[in-house]
């Protein structure tokens, strides 16, 4: 949640986009090289300008099944935090001519000050606000791009999650659009080290990558934009089956060599703390435990791959979930003051069952109640390991 200063500093600037509005397009270009307004529907502003847009069909949400776990189950406080996917919305890919990237945020701009908000989502706040609008008063002027550039950096450059499903799969969908391959791939200057790989498994190389930094500005003879693939959190089926087939591709171990049941420790913030006490529980219901850090991408999919029942405290390494078992099951461990929708979608976008537990906090407790350690009572724990692996079997 942004702090009251924050808030008010991103109004008073959204204001102030207003007001550059008003002054003559030459002029406001000239000073302040910013969007002044948002544009909620590129599909229509490319018809009204006679761009190319294509329509991709159904963004499409999927629910998961339910697993009926008890007490302690939070699987509807999690459902209860999605952010409805609008009645209609549809995936797109279009061409901007003379279309505008900003910043290490990447919002999109089209030729006549607009931030193009279906492009490039701003989580949480109205799109008037947008961080194009709401973030500085003025930017450096647009560095030329010669030529088709693609943006696919749109969210999370420094997290695992966002980069599979919130940034390569709009290389699906430009790919799905038909649109020619463009000569350079436009993307948030990357903070972490998998990304160049996963881009790289998905047929981008180095020299193709055009990584946006803060200030950074450019404007592309040809700009290939897509919609955002999903709400933010809340992955789709297309989003699932390009990101299995993407990585999986790349040579993950052999199905019969993955453990029929996973659990997936962590080992910074957000562990449980008495893992200690639950390990026979998961020794007894045959898991096998892999833990995710330091181990090399392809490890990390062959871990997760034939997998038929995952158990996991809430992290990243869930991100994996598309290369389990057709039908698999998930059961979720959350700590006490957080709720995230992220994998309860996932689960559902893959057709898995899925189910939730929130745990105890420890004495202490950490800054924010996403980095929380928290305990789970073993009675508990063992409830929700057998009904999980009651389910049906894929």
């Amino acid at each position: 949640m942004p702090s009251a200063p924050r808030t008010l500093r991103r109004r008073v600037l959204a204001n102030w986009a207003k007001v550059r509005g008003l002054l003559p397009a030459g002029v406001q270009d000239a000073l302040f090289h910013l969007p002044v307004r948002a544009e909620c529907a590129t599909p229509a502003l490319c018809a009204r300008q006679g761009w190319t847009a294509i329509d991709l069909g159904p963004r499409g949400e999927r629910r998961p099944e339910r697993l009926a776990l008890g007490p302690r189950d939070c699987t509807d406080e999690i459902a209860a935090a999605l952010v409805p996917e609008p009645a209609g919305l549809r995936a797109f890919a279009a061409e901007i001519p003379d279309g505008r990237v900003l910043g290490l945020a990447c919002s999109a701009i089209a030729p006549d000050a607009s931030v193009l908000v279906d492009v490039s989502p701003h989580w949480g706040v109205p799109p008037a606000e947008h961080r194009a609008l709401s973030s500085g008063a003025l930017a450096l002027p647009p560095r030329r791009l010669g030529g088709t550039s693609a943006l696919i950096g749109a969210i999370g450059h420094r997290n695992f999650y966002h980069w599979i499903y919130d940034v390569l799969p709009r290389i699906g969908l430009l790919r799905e659009a038909g649109l020619p391959e463009p000569d350079r791939w436009i993307v948030a200057e990357p903070a972490i080290p998998v990304a160049l790989e996963l881009l790289a498994r998905a047929g981008i190389d180095r020299g193709r990558i055009h990584a946006m930094r803060r200030g950074s500005h450019v404007v592309c003879d040809r700009l290939l934009v897509t919609s955002a693939p999903g709400e933010i959190c809340q992955p789709v089926p297309r989003t699932a089956r390009f990101v299995r087939e993407t990585l999986a591709a790349a040579g993950s171990a052999p199905v019969a060599a993955a453990p029929r049941r996973l659990y997936v420790p962590r080992r910074g913030r957000r562990k449980i703390a008495n893992e200690a006490e639950l390990r026979p529980i998961l020794a007894r219901a045959g898991f096998t435990e892999v833990a995710m850090e330091g181990l090399a991408l392809d490890a990390q999919i062959a871990a997760f791959a034939g997998a038929t029942t995952v158990v996991a405290p809430h992290g990243a390494a869930l991100a994996h979930l598309p290369h389990a078992a057709p039908g698999a099951t998930v059961l979720e461990f959350l700590p006490p003051a957080y709720t995230n929708p992220s994998y309860l979608m996932l689960a559902g976008a893959c057709g898995f069952r899925y189910g939730a537990v929130r745990g105890d906090a420890p004495s202490g407790g950490s800054r924010k109640p996403s980095d929380d350690d928290f305990t789970v009572d073993p009675a508990a724990f063992a409830a929700a390991i057998a009904a999980a692996c009651d389910a049906p079997t894929p």
